[in-house]
């Protein structure tokens, strides 16, 4: 959650409150949704063209194998739903989340690094395909990741100013070098991530001996996602601030001036003199505020324990803190002379609003021990958590046309289903946080979405089999005709990725070439990739193959089949076809040079159509794994890459037979060929069935030069590629 301006003033003391480690030979505890977060911080993607999902899987993949290589063992838990008291935080972060998406194009992208939309799911892929254990939290995980550490007697890795408070092992994620090194440790060679580690106790004996049982109270006055500092207002307003001849805002100052002023005090006489600074109303809620930012800090109880198999220890925990008997006044020691005066009664009166909304109520969001094991164990996707405590859906800003309507809209019923399916059938609405314009407005989603219940047996005791009718129930009453045979005919990894499409095509205007440009992405990263070793960057690229795609171009595969037959086995398409098709279709995944000089000719209408898809393809994901998986799930970073669909959505957008063209323009690929006209078949086909069409394309019109026109959308730029293997 943060402890705010903490970072910064760990930061400019990092050689009093941190000292060189080498991290290798361990356990490490990591938190889940920062590291993600950071790591994908470090690259350098196109964010602008919704997520270049193969590129942060290959980040994500190459640091837990750094890892690895110094024979670190990773422990990775992550958030769950969010607490009630925090929902203001949220709200406020999505405003300013809101108004960088708004603002997000190929020049600002650099700069505003807005997430993808799936990247988190991507991120599990990695830890899924590397076999690395994680587990996710029903709430905050930052207690259970302490305590985990605590347990292990091993570093916490993270960017969360939270852990300077914890007693635990540290490493910011800033300070950690990603590339391992040679070193040499009692004689033997090994390799290890250089970082710097914190303790409190580095933090404790710089100011002489300051009891770290003090630091969660100093955490709760400087206000964090759960109390604002405002709370505290009179406490501050008599406390003496530090001086500093250097230029330091008022909050580093306050940090500074409580460590000083904390020296001197215990918990019980530090909470009291606060609370005696309060009036009469506000003394029990700051106290409850109080207790539970201690207790969250010293928690012992870890849940995570059991879903890593990890022995758990006999643990005490701390007593719990009393409601001391303070007056309306505590000893004034310590504090300015400030005249209290000044704060007339109309000026209490007039905040006595503001201090009760900012002390949450505390209130304990239960969940029953039955649904949080399905938690823990993954079978309830993230994405539904809030859905089932709060009964909300707080809408996650992506690149889309802020014009038109909030891209997620047309995935509501599917919402809606997910929400009955987790609570019985048995409310009446939920609701959605949309985005509306720059900002963002809440809509009733009610029984207009929903769809009639399947059985009449409750979640809890729902079978796995009776779990899978549930997916079949809502594909029957939403794809109606929809031919599951002709589906199964498709990669097994394909499946969702189909359907998500027909269900695109069913409820929103989708051109007939972003179908072809999506699954040209799937074939490039599913099979391509999978063949030619994920090279990225086509100049080095052909350059490096030039003699063999000479040859192959003159020799073209050859591979009898009849036109009826489908070819549908991606382990029979040729590396030779691979290569050729690779050496013309690397160049789109990197955007053009005219694009950045130009950000007009930037199409966020396109933008917009492929974020409908990858909220449809999420949701779809998403209430596969709550119905039991009966399909196997879309690995997003095989199938998506925004740059490349972007770029061939361009290309096919005045093309009137998108297949003819593809046909030609990765002539000689035989079997890639054939692999990509067998799936446009089987669309087809579905298509027809279900009744369904695509539409024409329309946008504004552009001015294009004679040049433009001759470089026939080319998107090859040097100065942009790098020779990367994935």
């Amino acid at each position: 959650m943060g402890v705010r301006g903490l970072t910064t003033y760990v930061n400019n003391n990092q050689d009093v409150f941190m000292k060189k480690y080498y991290l290798h030979d361990t356990n490490l505890i990591i938190d889940g949704h920062s590291l993600c977060a950071q790591l994908y911080r470090l690259l350098n993607s196109f964010s602008a063209f919704g997520g270049e999902y193969d590129k942060f899987a290959s980040s994500v993949k190459t640091f837990f194998k750094n890892l690895r290589k110094c024979n670190v063992k990773p422990y990775v838990i992550f958030d769950g739903c969010h607490e009630k008291k925090k929902l203001r935080t949220v709200f406020s972060r999505l405003k300013s989340k809101l108004g960088g998406t708004a603002r997000l194009d190929p020049v600002t992208q650099d700069r505003l690094q807005i997430f993808p939309f799936l990247f988190r799911d991507v991120f599990k892929e990695v830890l899924n395909d590397l076999k690395i254990n994680y587990t996710v939290c029903e709430f905050e995980a930052d207690d259970d990741i302490a305590s985990l550490a605590r347990h292990m007697n091993c570093p916490v890795l993270s960017y969360d100013s939270d852990f300077f408070i914890y007693n635990v092992l540290y490493i910011s994620f800033n300070t950690l070098e990603m590339k391992p090194k040679p070193i040499e440790e009692n004689g033997v060679k090994l390799y290890a991530m250089e970082c710097k580690i914190y303790k409190v106790q580095y933090l404790c004996e710089h100011f002489g001996g300051l009891n770290e049982e003090l630091l969660p109270l100093l955490a709760t006055l400087l206000g964090n996602d759960y109390v604002e500092k405002k709370v505290f207002r009179k406490f501050f307003s008599q406390l003496k601030l530090h001086k500093s001849k250097k230029k330091k805002n008022e909050q580093q100052r306050s940090i500074h001036t409580l460590f000083n002023w904390l020296q001197n005090e215990t918990l019980d006489s530090a909470i009291e003199k606060i609370l005696g600074r309060l009036k009469k109303h506000q003394k029990n809620k700051v106290f409850l505020t109080i207790k539970r930012s201690v207790e969250g800090y010293h928690n012992e109880n870890c849940q995570s324990l059991k879903y890593f198999d990890i022995p758990s220890s006999n643990c005490t925990q701390k007593s719990c803190l009393k409601m001391p008997n303070v007056e309306e006044k505590a000893d004034n020691s310590e504090v300015d002379s400030t005249d209290e005066s000044e704060n007339t009664d109309e000026d209490e009166e007039g905040s006595q609003e503001d201090d009760e909304e900012a002390v949450i109520d505390e209130k304990l969001e239960l969940i029953p021990p039955w649904l949080a094991e399905k938690i823990r164990r993954g079978q309830i996707p993230y994405t539904y958590l809030n859905l089932y405590v709060h009964h909300l859906h707080v809408c996650n800003p992506q690149a889309e046309d802020f014009t038109e309507k909030d891209c997620f809209l047309c995935t509501l019923p599917i919402l809606r289903y997910a929400f009955d399916i987790l609570t019985d059938f048995s409310h009446d609405d939920c609701v959605y946080v949309c985005r509306e314009n720059y900002g963002y407005k809440k809509i009733i989603v009610g029984k207009e979405h929903a769809i009639p219940r399947p059985l009449d047996v409750p979640f809890e005791e729902i079978n796995d089999e009776q779990l899978k009718l549930y997916f079949q129930h809502f594909l029957n009453l939403k794809l109606p005709n929809l031919n599951l045979a002709v589906i199964e005919m498709l990669p097994l990894n394909f499946h969702l990725f189909m359907i998500s499409i027909l269900y695109w095509v069913s409820t929103c205007s989708v051109p007939v070439a972003h179908v072809h440009s999506l699954i040209m992405s799937y074939i490039t990263l599913e099979v391509i990739d999978e063949k030619t070793g994920t090279a990225r960057g086509s100049y080095l690229f052909n350059n490096r193959n030039a003699k063999k795609l000479e040859e192959l171009r003159k020799i073209p595969t050859s591979i009898a089949i009849s036109d009826d037959e489908l070819f549908l086995n991606k382990n029979k398409v040729k590396y030779e076809d691979c290569l050729i098709a690779a050496s013309i279709i690397l160049k789109h995944f990197e955007i053009d040079d005219s694009i950045r000089k130009r950000p007009k000719s930037y199409d966020i209408k396109k933008i917009h159509s492929f974020a409908q898809f990858q909220c449809i393809l999420h949701q779809i994901n998403s209430l596969n794994i709550l119905c039991g998986s009966p399909f196997e799930m879309t690995r997003y970073s095989k199938c998506y890459n925004g740059v490349l669909i972007y770029n061939i959505a361009l290309k096919l957008e005045k093309q009137a037979d998108p297949v003819k063209f593809l046909q030609d323009y990765i002539k000689g690929a035989t079997t890639v060929i054939l692999f990509y006209k067998s799936i446009c078949s089987v669309y087809k086909q579905l298509l027809e069935e279900m009744n369904l069409s695509n539409v024409q394309w329309s946008k504004r019109k552009r001015n294009r030069g004679k040049k433009d026109l001759q470089e026939d959308q080319s998107f090859f730029i040097k100065g942009f590629e790098a020779d990367v293997i994935i």
